[in-house]
Order: C-alpha cells, then structure tokens, then sequence
C-alpha cells in the first residue's frame, strides 16, 4: 500500500506538472497570437496605417488611458482591411478614427493640401448653440432660414449622425467634440464615410425647423470643392458683430467708458514681434493703474492656447491692482477656450478675486498636452501626440472648466449681433 501510494502522488504530480505545462504553453500561443497584430502591407496606405499604430501608442504619454490594447488592435485590423480598396480620404479618415482611441483632445490627424483638394462641402456651417445644432451659415437663397434648428441630414436625425462621427474628432470632452465637429460638419467625404451619403458628390438633404415659426423644412444643397468653396458668397447669422465678438487681433483692449469697463481681448497664447504681448500688458496694466474702472473683463472665449507662461504677468497686474482698488474682475470663457488659455482661467480663479462666466470650456481642466509630432512616411499627413499629462485640480470630477456664472449666448442675439454674454454683465449692476 505504501509504495502504490508513493505512486499515486508521483502521477499525481506528474498529472499535474503537465496540466501546469500545458496551461503555460497555451498562455505563451495566446499571448504570441495577441502580438501578432502586424499585417501583411501590401500598399502604401497600409504601410502608413501600420506605421501609426506602431509609433503613436509608444509616443504618447498615456495612450491607454482610456482605451484598451485589444479595441486598438481590432480598429487597426479594420482599417488594414479597408486599406485594401479606400480612397484616399477614406484612409485619411480611417487614421483620424485610429488616433480616436487616444481620446485626447491634443492629438489629432493633419491635412496636407493634396487631401485638402479632394473635399466636398455643402454651402452651410452648423454651430451647436442653446441646446441644438443650427444653420450658421448658408447660400444666401436660403437666408431666412439662419438660425434654424437641424433635425437631420439625408433623413438621419443629427443626433445620430454626430454620434457616428464621434469616433474620427479626437476629443476628451463632448464641448470640444461639438466645437470641432462644427469645422467639419459640412463635410460629405464625412458623410460617405459615416454612412450618411453614397457618394461626396450627391445632393445633401438638410431638415431644419425654422426658429420663428417651428415650421419644417427640407433644403438640397449641392456639394462644391474646397477651391469653389472659398468663392461662394455666403449669408451667415453673424452678418452684424458685435464690438466685443470675436477678433482677428491676437489681443486687443476696448474702453466701454459708458458703464467704465476695460474689456481685454485675449485670442491666441502667442508674442507677435510687430506688437509684443508684454508691452499689451504693460500698457494695460498702466492703463488700470491710472484710471479707476468699475468692472474689467479679460475675454479667453476664443483662445485655442499656445504657451500660458506669457499671460501670467497680466494674472498677477490686475490680482495686485485689484486687491487695491476693488474692481469687478469677470474672465470669459466658453467652448473655444482650450489648452493654455484654459489654464490662464484658472490661474485667474486661483490668484484673484474673479469669476469665471459663460459657458462650459472645450479644454478639459486636466488634461493631456504639450504636443510632439510626427510625419507618415508615404503620405506625409503630420499626426500631433501629447507628451505630458497636466492636472490643474486633482479632485476635480468633471472635464469641462465650468464658470462660476453660466451666460450662454442666444440664438436672438447673434442675428442682432449683440454679445449676450458682455451685454448680460454690463446690464447686471
């Protein structure tokens, strides 16, 4: 009994070291065939799908935060396939839904002027504005319809339509997804892609519910080239400015000297030679010192950033003035307010008595950034990857910086070119 019970343990253990060695070996072949993600190249574009997933995951600080390895590898065998017959703006939007899965409002897919000459557009731009995707911009025949709401594009209600594009507009936060599916909307390589359209060049089908009478209509609108694009005439909804709407100054003050404001505009975290920002700021704060104003409101609503170190002199000017003479501070921001000018809003909120005032930022408060680059060997597209991750807040929970008094601009008053966000403050003592 004693040496079958030695045996019975030895084949036992035996039994067992194989059962050991099999699970091993089954564990290596799964974890082989997970790395085998590389794909037969047999074009260009597939070489240069491969080369992104290959390189951009290794760049990034974090490109997994969000994200898992096997979603990525699924995507990159989906667009190797597609590869095998795409068009050219089919690859190009097949690597802008692979850079998608960073989920990182920083890194994003470029455009050469090649891929440019090959878009189509509908004569219209859509803004979302109080709630709903409406007609910014049209041919003028359809004029009386600015303002418009959007119910759908070729019978797809726009709510779907802007969830199947999602996935190709890099974004951390749905403020920055709308802002920048706003520059692109119009798009009907996009619509192909998506599903929307069978070919870029076909007639659209815009249903819109007109703002007065909440009367349904349906538009076509014929598709033209980027180069016809440039030379339409067009009727916008922002045919009147406003004194305080957006500028191309990269920055520039106004005297408001009826309700004694200082209004700063700040549209680009840049110093120009011709005019450098120090001596803006220098004048500025020079300008408050003298002069006793009841209210300043420094304007970061269409700052897409750049290097927020400049500002900081400014931060600290009207934090000390302030504190001397008791002036209202308000600092604007709103869903063009991204990445540096961003953090020039908190540093406004962290080192002075401000508010923040208008709308939810497309920056998120934490967030990835400080971008790198680099080229895709065959069609030359430049692919921008963040390299370092900054958190403002740690116990921040939300995305979007939100202001401390929410103001959002109307429907009304962008066709009366009134700045509902400046009106609302001026008229508020």
């Amino acid at each position: 009994m004693k040496v079958m019970w030695v045996y019975a343990i030895v084949a036992c253990m035996k039994t067992r070291f194989s059962l050991i060695l099999l699970s091993f070996c089954l564990a290596v072949l799964l974890l082989l065939a997970g790395c085998t993600t590389k794909l037969e190249v047999n074009n260009p574009m597939q070489a240069d799908i491969t080369y992104l997933y290959e390189k951009l995951p290794r760049l990034h600080v974090d490109f997994y935060h969000a994200t898992s390895k096997a979603d990525f590898s699924k995507a990159y065998h989906k667009a190797m396939e597609n590869a095998e017959s795409a068009s050219d703006l089919d690859f190009y939007f097949s690597l802008r839904e692979l850079v998608g899965y960073a989920q990182d409002s920083h890194t994003a897919v470029g455009l050469t002027e090649g891929f440019v000459a090959q878009l189509s557009a509908i004569p219209a731009q859509f803004s979302y504005v109080q709630g709903a995707w409406r007609l910014g911009v049209v041919e003028r025949s359809h004029a009386h319809l600015l303002g418009s709401e959007i119910i759908a594009i070729n019978d797809v209600p726009i709510e779907e339509v802007q969830r199947r594009a999602s996935p190709l507009f890099s974004h951390d936060n749905e403020v920055w997804l709308r802002y920048y599916l706003s520059q692109q909307f119009n798009l009907t390589n996009l619509y192909t892609y998506i599903g929307i359209a069978d070919s870029p060049s076909l007639s659209v089908n815009l249903t819109l519910k007109q703002r007065s009478t909440d009367q349904i209509h349906t538009i076509t609108l014929t598709p033209v080239s980027a180069k016809e694009y440039g030379m339409l005439s067009f009727a916008t909804w922002y045919q009147a400015h406003p004194e305080t709407g957006a500028s191309n100054a990269p920055y520039r003050a106004l005297l408001l000297e009826e309700n004694n404001t200082l209004f700063v505009q700040y549209n680009v975290c840049m110093s120009y030679e011709e005019y450098p920002l120090q001596s803006f700021i220098d004048e500025i704060v020079s300008l408050v010192t003298s002069k006793s104003f009841g209210r300043v409101i420094v304007d970061l609503r269409y700052n897409s950033g750049g290097d927020s170190r400049l500002f900081e002199p400014m931060v600290d000017g009207l934090a000390a003035l302030q504190t001397e003479q008791g002036f209202a501070l308000d600092v604007l921001i709103g869903e063009g307010t991204f990445s540096s000018a961003l953090m020039n809003a908190m540093h406004f909120r962290q080192r002075t008595q401000a508010r923040l005032v208008g709308t939810p930022t497309g920056g998120s408060l934490n967030h990835y950034g400080e971008t790198a680059h680099f080229t895709l060997p065959n069609s030359d597209i430049a692919v921008s990857y963040s390299t370092k991750h900054f958190v403002m807040d740690r116990n921040y929970k939300g995305t979007s910086l939100v202001p401390d008094v929410v103001i959002e601009q109307t429907v009304e008053d962008i066709l009366l070119g009134k700045d509902t966000v400046v009106e609302t403050l001026l008229h508020s003592y």
